[in-house]
C-alpha cells in the first residue's frame, strides 16, 4: 500500500485492506459476508468525518477573505488559492461519484434496481442505499465478471479503469497543489508514471512543498501489481484481480468504499496544504449574535432613524481589552481607563445635561499581536422636566421685558430656539425676552428645533394675549390704600412710590411718579407732588393737620411703556 510515514487513519485503512483480502481467499460463511457490511458502514462513517473536516477547510478561505477585508488588505491572493481548492473539491466529487457509480452498477445487476440514494445538484452520486438490504450479497460472480472477466492475469478494462481513475485524480490534484507562480520564481510539478521517480519529478517544485507533495502522492499509491504470500508462497497479480476476483458483492462494495475513504483523506491533505499558502491570521470567534444599533435611540415625530443590523462575532472566552475616555479626557489617550466589565461594556452615567463624547480603542489579535482599533460614540443627556400649562393665562405685557423659555423633548437646550410673530424675541443668557409694541393685541411665539442634518423643525406655536401692565399700587412710605395710620406716622413720610404688591408676580418693573396733588378733607388748599414722588412743603403741612380726616393723593406716573397714567391713594388718619 502507501509508502513512507503513514497517518493512523492510513494504517487503519491498510489493515482493512489486508482483512478484506484475507477473507476473500477463504470459503466465507454467511456470518463473514455480513461482517463486510459492518466494515463498509465503518468506512463510510470515517469518510463522513473526513468530509466534515474538508468542508471546514473550504469555509476557512471565506474567513480569511473576511479577515483581509477587515484589515484593508488585497483579497486577490486568497482568492487564487481558494479557486484551486474549489478545483480540488470538484475533482474529488467527480471521482467519488465514479466509485459509487461502479458499486451501483454491480449491485443493480444483482438486485435489478438502482441502488443510488442521493445525488447533488450536478447529478453526482453522493450516497448509496445500505448494503444490508442486498439480497444477493454473497454473489461473487457479478463482481468477478464485471471487473475481472475470465482471466485474472488480464482483468477487464472496467476493473483497470478504477485504479487509473484514482491515479489520474491524484496526479491532477498534485499538479494543482505544486504548480504556481511567485515573485521569486515559477514552480511546476508533473507526476511520474512510477513513484520510484518521484524525487526527480519534485526537483521543479518549491523545495518547501516537496515533503507534503510526496506524502500526498503516496497516500494514493495503487501499484499496478500486488504480491501476496498465500500458504507460504508468493503470488503476484494485477491490482483488480487482488481486489475483486471472486469477491462477494458486499466485499467488492466495501473495497470501493475504502477507495472513497482514501480519496477523501487525500482531499483533506490537499485542502490543508492550499490553506497553508494563505498567510492570514484569522480572528478567534466562537460566538455570533445579531446586532442592531443606531446613533440615537430617540427620534422626534417626522424624523427618520438609520438602523444598522449586522452580525457581531466575538470570543466569549476572552475578556475584551478596551480603553476609553470621556469628554475632556478624549484628547489625552494616556489618561484613558480600562473597561472593568468582563464583557467589555462601559457604564455611562448622565450626570450633566448636554452633549457628551466617548472615545477609545479595543485591542484585536492579528497574527498573534494585539492591534488597537479606534472607536467613538456621541450621546446627549437630557434634563428631566415636567411642564404644567395654563393656556388661558398666556399673556404678554406691552412695553415690558417678558421673560420666556422654550424646551423640546428630544432636543438639547442649545438646539432649541424661539421666534415670534407680533413681538420681538431676543436671547438673554439661557432665557429669551419677548417685547410687544403699541397697538398689538395678540402675539405668537414658536418653538423650533435644529436637526442633525442642519434643518429646522417647528415643534409648536403658542398664541398670547397682549395687555397693558397692571396698575401699580401707590404708597406714602409704607402707608397703602385704605390704611388707618397714626398722625405721627403720616407726618414722618416725605415721599410717594408706585410699585406692585405681592398679588402681581411681575418682577423688575419700575414706575416713575411725574406729578400729583395731596388733599385733606376740610382743608381748602392742596399740596403738590414733584417728579420722583417727593412732597412739597405745603403737602407736608396739610398732612400734619390730617388727624381724624381722609387724605386723598392723586399722581401721574409712567411705566416701562413710557405712557403717562393716573392712580390714587386714599387713607384716613387716626
Amino acid at each position: 500500500m502507501a509508502g513512507g510515514k503513514e497517518t493512523p487513519r492510513q494504517k487503519m485503512i491498510g489493515m482493512m485492506y489486508l482483512v478484506l483480502t484475507a477473507l476473500l481467499a477463504l470459503n466465507v460463511s454467511k456470518e463473514v459476508i455480513a461482517a463486510f457490511v459492518t466494515i463498509n458502514d465503518k468506512l463510510d462513517r470515517s469518510a463522513q468525518i473526513i468530509n466534515n473536516n474538508n468542508q471546514s477547510n473550504y469555509s476557512s478561505f471565506d474567513k480569511k477573505i473576511t479577515t483581509v477585508k477587515a484589515q484593508g488588505g488585497d483579497v486577490k491572493t486568497v482568492q487564487v488559492w481558494q479557486e484551486r481548492a474549489y478545483e480540488v473539491q470538484k475533482l474529488t466529487t467527480e471521482v467519488v461519484s465514479y466509485l459509487l457509480g461502479e458499486a451501483n452498477e454491480m449491485i443493480k445487476i444483482s438486485e435489478g434496481a438502482d441502488w443510488v440514494e442521493e445525488k447533488d445538484e450536478e447529478g453526482n452520486i453522493t450516497k448509496l442505499k445500505p448494503l444490508s438490504d442486498i439480497t444477493g450479497m454473497d454473489n461473487y460472480d457479478i463482481p468477478t465478471n464485471l471487473f475481472i472477466g475470465g482471466n485474472p492475469d488480464k482483468p477487464a478494462q472496467r476493473g483497470l479503469d478504477i485504479r487509473l481513475k484514482v491515479i489520474e485524480y491524484r496526479n491532477a490534484v498534485a499538479k494543482i497543489m505544486a504548480t504556481y507562480k511567485t515573485p521569486k520564481g515559477d514552480y511546476t510539478f508533473d507526476a511520474p508514471e512510477d513513484l520510484a521517480n518521484l524525487d526527480e519529478a519534485l526537483l521543479t517544485a518549491n523545495p518547501q512543498d516537496t515533503a507534503q507533495i510526496k506524502a500526498f502522492m503516496r497516500s494514493l499509491d495503487l501499484p499496478e501489481e500486488i504480491t501476496q504470500k498465500i500458504h507460504g508462497e508468493e503470488e503476484t497479480h494485477k491490482w483488480p484481480a487482488v481486489m475483486f476476483d471472486h469477491a462477494p458483492i458486499v466485499a467488492a462494495a466495501a473495497m470501493l468504499t475504502a477507495l472513497k475513504l482514501d480519496v477523501k483523506n487525500s482531499e483533506s491533505m490537499a485542502t490543508e496544504f492550499l490553506l497553508s499558502k494563505v498567510d492570514v491570521q484569522e480572528f478567534d470567534f466562537n460566538k455570533i449574535e445579531p446586532l442592531a444599533f443606531a446613533s440615537t435611540g430617540y427620534i422626534n415625530q417626522g424624523d427618520s432613524l438609520n438602523l444598522r443590523v449586522m452580525i457581531a462575532a466575538y470570543d466569549s472566552t476572552e475578556t475584551p481589552d478596551v480603553k476609553w475616555g470621556q469628554d475632556a479626557d478624549t484628547s489625552n489617550q494616556d489618561g484613558w481607563k480600562p473597561a472593568t466589565n468582563a464583557d467589555g461594556s462601559i457604564s455611562l452615567i448622565g450626570e450633566k445635561p448636554g452633549l457628551h463624547k466617548v472615545k477609545g480603542v479595543i485591542y484585536v489579535k492579528q497574527r498573534g499581536v494585539k492591534v488597537p482599533k479606534p472607536w467613538e460614540f456621541d450621546y446627549t443627556v437630557g434634563q428631566p422636566m415636567g411642564v404644567v400649562a395654563l393656556p388661558e393665562m398666556r399673556v404678554l405685557y406691552r412695553g415690558y421685558n417678558n421673560i420666556v423659555e422654550g424646551t423640546a423633548s428630544g432636543f438639547p437646550a442649545d438646539r432649541v430656539t424661539l421666534s415670534g410673530s407680533g413681538c420681538s424675541i431676543s436671547k438673554s443668557g439661557n432665557q429669551y425676552i419677548a417685547k410687544v409694541g403699541a397697538g398689538v393685541r395678540e402675539a405668537t411665539i414658536s418653538v423650533n428645533g435644529k436637526k442633525d442634518d442642519g434643518g429646522s423643525v417647528n415643534l409648536g406655536s403658542f398664541k398670547f394675549k397682549v395687555k397693558a401692565l397692571p396698575t401699580p399700587a401707590l404708597y406714602l412710605g409704607g402707608i397703602s390704600n385704605g390704611a388707618n395710620p397714626g398722625l405721627s406716622s403720616v407726618r414722618a413720610q416725605g415721599r410717594l412710590s408706585c410699585r406692585y404688591d405681592e398679588s402681581v408676580p411681575l418682577t423688575g418693573v419700575t414706575f416713575t411718579i411725574v406729578s400729583g396733588t395731596v388733599s385733606v378733607d376740610g382743608i381748602m388748599r392742596k399740596g403738590k407732588i414733584t417728579r420722583g414722588g417727593n412732597l412739597d412743603a405745603n403737602a407736608k403741612q396739610i398732612l400734619a393737620q390730617s388727624s381724624g380726616k381722609q387724605v386723598t393723593i392723586m399722581v401721574n406716573y409712567k411705566g416701562p411703556d413710557n405712557v403717562t397714567k393716573r392712580t390714587s391713594l386714599v387713607f384716613t388718619t387716626r
